[in-house]
Protein backbone atom coordinates (compact mmCIF):
# COMPACT_ATOMS: atom_id res chain seq x y z
CA UNK A 1 0.00 0.00 0.00
CA UNK A 2 1.54 3.32 -0.88
CA UNK A 3 1.55 5.78 2.08
CA UNK A 4 0.98 9.16 2.16
CA UNK A 5 3.90 10.29 3.69
CA UNK A 6 6.42 9.64 0.86
CA UNK A 7 3.99 12.15 -1.44
CA UNK A 8 2.72 15.76 -1.46
CA UNK A 9 -1.09 16.63 -2.13
CA UNK A 10 -1.19 18.96 -4.77
CA UNK A 11 -4.81 19.14 -4.53
CA UNK A 12 -8.40 17.90 -4.87
CA UNK A 13 -10.56 16.58 -8.16
CA UNK A 14 -13.47 19.73 -8.92
CA UNK A 15 -14.79 18.41 -12.09
CA UNK A 16 -14.47 16.60 -15.81
CA UNK A 17 -13.53 18.92 -18.21
CA UNK A 18 -15.12 18.48 -21.19
CA UNK A 19 -16.07 15.12 -22.98
CA UNK A 20 -13.02 14.11 -24.00
CA UNK A 21 -12.11 12.76 -20.56
CA UNK A 22 -10.15 15.27 -18.88
CA UNK A 23 -9.92 16.08 -15.26
CA UNK A 24 -9.88 19.46 -13.72
CA UNK A 25 -7.78 19.28 -10.61
CA UNK A 26 -7.93 22.29 -8.32
CA UNK A 27 -4.07 22.74 -7.19
CA UNK A 28 -3.64 23.91 -3.71
CA UNK A 29 -1.55 27.34 -3.30
CA UNK A 30 1.45 25.72 -2.00
CA UNK A 31 1.51 24.23 -5.67
CA UNK A 32 1.33 27.33 -7.52
CA UNK A 33 4.98 28.35 -7.45
CA UNK A 34 5.67 24.70 -8.63
CA UNK A 35 5.83 23.37 -11.99
CA UNK A 36 4.22 19.99 -12.11
CA UNK A 37 5.90 17.06 -13.85
CA UNK A 38 3.49 13.87 -13.97
CA UNK A 39 3.91 10.65 -14.72
CA UNK A 40 1.11 9.21 -12.05
CA UNK A 41 -0.97 10.79 -9.75
CA UNK A 42 -2.24 9.18 -6.74
CA UNK A 43 -5.67 9.80 -5.86
CA UNK A 44 -7.11 9.37 -2.23
CA UNK A 45 -9.98 6.51 -2.94
CA UNK A 46 -11.36 5.46 0.34
CA UNK A 47 -8.45 6.23 2.24
CA UNK A 48 -5.65 4.81 -0.39
CA UNK A 49 -3.64 6.18 -2.27
CA UNK A 50 -4.53 4.73 -6.13
CA UNK A 51 -2.23 5.32 -8.95
CA UNK A 52 -3.24 6.63 -12.16
CA UNK A 53 -0.93 7.14 -15.39
CA UNK A 54 -1.07 10.44 -16.69
CA UNK A 55 -1.42 10.48 -20.10
CA UNK A 56 -0.97 14.41 -20.72
CA UNK A 57 -1.43 17.47 -18.43
CA UNK A 58 -2.23 21.41 -19.16
CA UNK A 59 -2.66 24.31 -17.16
CA UNK A 60 -6.31 26.18 -17.90
CA UNK A 61 -5.22 29.06 -14.89
CA UNK A 62 -2.76 29.28 -12.31
CA UNK A 63 -4.88 26.80 -10.15
CA UNK A 64 -6.64 24.91 -12.19
CA UNK A 65 -4.39 22.06 -13.68
CA UNK A 66 -6.42 19.54 -16.41
CA UNK A 67 -5.27 15.70 -16.65
CA UNK A 68 -6.34 13.39 -19.24
CA UNK A 69 -6.22 10.13 -17.21
CA UNK A 70 -6.86 6.55 -19.77
CA UNK A 71 -8.76 4.96 -16.37
CA UNK A 72 -11.18 8.12 -16.24
CA UNK A 73 -12.14 8.08 -19.93
CA UNK A 74 -15.71 9.44 -19.36
CA UNK A 75 -17.27 12.27 -17.62
CA UNK A 76 -19.35 9.87 -15.33
CA UNK A 77 -16.12 8.03 -14.20
CA UNK A 78 -14.73 11.65 -13.16
CA UNK A 79 -17.88 12.55 -11.37
CA UNK A 80 -17.62 9.64 -9.24
CA UNK A 81 -14.08 10.92 -7.72
CA UNK A 82 -14.86 14.56 -7.34
CA UNK A 83 -13.59 16.12 -3.86
CA UNK A 84 -11.04 13.02 -3.96
CA UNK A 85 -7.77 14.44 -3.48
CA UNK A 86 -4.57 14.25 -5.71
CA UNK A 87 -0.92 13.61 -4.51
CA UNK A 88 1.86 13.43 -6.76
CA UNK A 89 5.53 11.94 -6.11
CA UNK A 90 7.72 14.79 -4.73
CA UNK A 91 10.69 14.06 -7.59
CA UNK A 92 7.33 15.26 -10.47
CA UNK A 93 7.40 18.69 -8.75
CA UNK A 94 10.16 21.72 -10.03
CA UNK A 95 10.04 24.97 -8.31
CA UNK A 96 9.35 27.41 -11.31
CA UNK A 97 11.90 29.58 -12.99
CA UNK A 98 11.30 33.05 -11.84
CA UNK A 99 12.63 34.36 -14.94
CA UNK A 100 9.58 34.25 -17.17
CA UNK A 101 7.86 35.32 -14.55
CA UNK A 102 8.61 39.15 -16.14
CA UNK A 103 6.89 37.74 -19.63
CA UNK A 104 3.85 39.34 -19.03
CA UNK A 105 6.02 42.65 -19.01
CA UNK A 106 6.90 42.37 -22.27
CA UNK A 107 3.81 42.87 -23.79
CA UNK A 108 3.51 45.71 -26.42
CA UNK A 109 7.68 44.86 -27.48
CA UNK A 110 9.04 44.69 -30.80
CA UNK A 111 10.14 41.01 -32.13
CA UNK A 112 12.65 41.12 -33.89
CA UNK A 113 14.10 37.83 -35.76
CA UNK A 114 18.06 38.26 -35.77
CA UNK A 115 18.07 37.11 -39.75
CA UNK A 116 14.61 38.05 -40.71
CA UNK A 117 14.20 41.67 -39.40
CA UNK A 118 11.15 42.77 -38.04
CA UNK A 119 8.21 40.45 -37.08
CA UNK A 120 5.85 42.90 -34.59
CA UNK A 121 4.53 43.68 -31.73
CA UNK A 122 4.45 41.06 -29.24
CA UNK A 123 0.31 41.12 -28.29
CA UNK A 124 0.16 38.57 -25.65
CA UNK A 125 2.08 35.26 -23.83
CA UNK A 126 0.35 32.13 -23.71
CA UNK A 127 1.48 30.51 -20.68
CA UNK A 128 1.47 27.06 -21.32
CA UNK A 129 3.81 24.72 -19.55
CA UNK A 130 6.99 24.06 -20.75
CA UNK A 131 6.38 26.26 -23.86
CA UNK A 132 5.97 29.45 -23.57
CA UNK A 133 4.62 31.90 -26.67
CA UNK A 134 5.21 34.99 -27.85
CA UNK A 135 1.66 36.04 -29.53
CA UNK A 136 3.33 38.26 -32.19
CA UNK A 137 0.33 40.93 -34.44
CA UNK A 138 2.51 40.26 -38.06
CA UNK A 139 1.37 42.07 -41.50
CA UNK A 140 -0.39 38.70 -42.15
CA UNK A 141 -2.29 37.99 -38.82
CA UNK A 142 -1.43 36.36 -35.91
CA UNK A 143 2.31 34.14 -35.40
CA UNK A 144 3.29 32.08 -32.26
CA UNK A 145 6.77 32.33 -31.40
CA UNK A 146 8.66 30.06 -28.90
CA UNK A 147 9.24 32.10 -25.54
CA UNK A 148 12.38 30.30 -24.43
CA UNK A 149 15.52 31.15 -23.48
CA UNK A 150 16.74 28.70 -26.34
CA UNK A 151 15.17 31.53 -29.02
CA UNK A 152 16.04 34.75 -27.12
CA UNK A 153 19.30 36.47 -28.08
CA UNK A 154 18.35 39.73 -26.03
CA UNK A 155 15.74 41.79 -24.39
CA UNK A 156 16.23 45.44 -25.62
CA UNK A 157 14.21 47.22 -22.69
CA UNK A 158 15.44 50.72 -23.82
CA UNK A 159 14.34 50.02 -27.00
CA UNK A 160 11.22 48.05 -26.25
CA UNK A 161 12.77 45.23 -28.88
CA UNK A 162 13.36 40.94 -28.34
CA UNK A 163 15.74 40.02 -30.45
CA UNK A 164 15.54 36.47 -31.23
CA UNK A 165 16.78 33.39 -33.77
CA UNK A 166 14.02 31.39 -34.71
CA UNK A 167 13.87 28.23 -36.35
CA UNK A 168 14.39 27.92 -40.25
CA UNK A 169 10.85 27.78 -41.93
CA UNK A 170 9.32 28.95 -38.63
CA UNK A 171 7.75 31.56 -39.78
CA UNK A 172 6.70 30.58 -42.95
CA UNK A 173 4.63 28.07 -40.87
CA UNK A 174 3.13 30.52 -38.86
CA UNK A 175 2.02 33.11 -41.45
CA UNK A 176 -1.24 33.09 -42.27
Amino acid sequence: MLNKTDFIKAGIIVKPHGVSGETAVRLLPSMEPHELLPTFVYINIDNGLVPFRVESFRYKSDDILLVTLPLLPTPEKIRDLMDCDVYIAPDEIERSAPQLDRSKTLIGYRLKDAALGDVGLVTDIQEITGNPLFVVEHLKGEVLIPATEDFILEIDDKKRVITVKTPRGLLGINKG
